[in-house]
């Protein structure tokens, strides 16, 4: 085997031993990616299920009920709720009791109720407890009942999960430049008296630069296309497993995560492979064998 052939058979190793780190790189990244989005997804759907009941007085108007319907319907901080009239309550309490309450009484001494659910951005203890306040004030109310110590918790929860899952992805951001600063310097390395002998021609340093940084960013864009693969592979495989769970990661999400990284991928290996081609272009012939 001729040394020009032992050479290119060399330099492609690096560049492929560098893509697969990178790939692996950022599949580790883009799965906490995921981990973030599915953590905000499930809080999501944890807030869609808080807010208040309201308890309406015995015997209210229908005009009362059809204001406070109306006012329901028009107010921003309402996701959703559910009415029950007191006929209802009254079934409903019977079929607890395992006892027909209706034959026991001679009215109904309930009244009708609505069960809100608030919007995410009003699920919050002090949040909820103004608009009770405030509805507490509306004709024909009797009592609304909040739940303000399980909202604080489910929030602080969240808010807990969301700094932890932040702080190891920020983490996972350095060390994902790190190694892939070094791969991509391993790759580099291999062709240091290339660079040294474009140099003695004549060679300018954009000029030398230029194939090396071309050849980072498809590096990179190779290494995120696989990484985004096998990523959208592994979100299928949930699917098939756990619709409810790999639902927490939409495939919107997923295709947000995967432009992240078909941007993240390139962009980090050009620049670790700007930095390491300057590297070299500042040292003698001697340092070439040190380096």
């Amino acid at each position: 085997m001729s040394k020009r052939r032992a050479a290119r058979i060399s330099t492609l190793g690096s560049q492929i031993t560098s893509a697969i780190s990178v790939m692996l790189v950022l599949t580790v990244l883009g799965a906490m990616a995921m981990l973030l989005a599915g953590s905000r997804s499930l809080s999501d759907q944890v807030r869609a299920n808080v807010g208040f009941i309201v308890k309406m007085e015995p015997g209210c108007a229908a005009q009362q009920l059809d204001a406070l319907k109306q006012r329901l319907a028009a107010a921003p901080y309402v996701d959703r709720y559910a009415y029950a009239d007191p006929a209802a309550i009254m079934a409903e309490e019977s079929e607890a009791m395992g006892e027909d309450l209706a034959g026991l009484v001679d009215a109904n001494p309930y009244g009708a109720e609505f069960d809100i659910k608030v919007r995410p951005a009003w699920a919050v203890g002090d949040s909820i407890v103004a608009l009770a306040r405030s509805l507490e004030m509306a004709a024909g109310v009797e009592q609304v009942v909040t739940q303000t110590a399980v909202v604080d918790s489910v929030n602080s929860v969240m808010r807990r999960v969301g700094w932890t899952l932040a702080a190891v992805a920020a983490a996972l951001l350095i060390i994902s430049f790190v190694l892939i600063s070094n791969a991509v310097s391993l790759a580099v390395y291999s062709r240091r008296f290339v660079i040294y002998t474009m140099k003695l021609v004549g060679a300018t340093g954009g000029y030398i630069r230029r194939p090396f940084l071309a050849a980072g960013a498809l590096t990179g864009l190779v290494a995120a296309a696989a990484a985004i693969a096998m990523l959208a592979a592994l979100r299928g495989y949930a699917g098939s497993l756990d619709p409810a769970a790999a639902a927490l990661v939409p495939w919107p999400a997923m295709a947000v995560i995967a432009a992240g990284l078909a941007v993240t991928g390139p962009a980090i290996c050009t620049a670790a492979a700007l930095v390491s081609t300057n590297r070299y272009l500042r040292i003698g012939y001697d340092d070439l064998y040190m380096k």
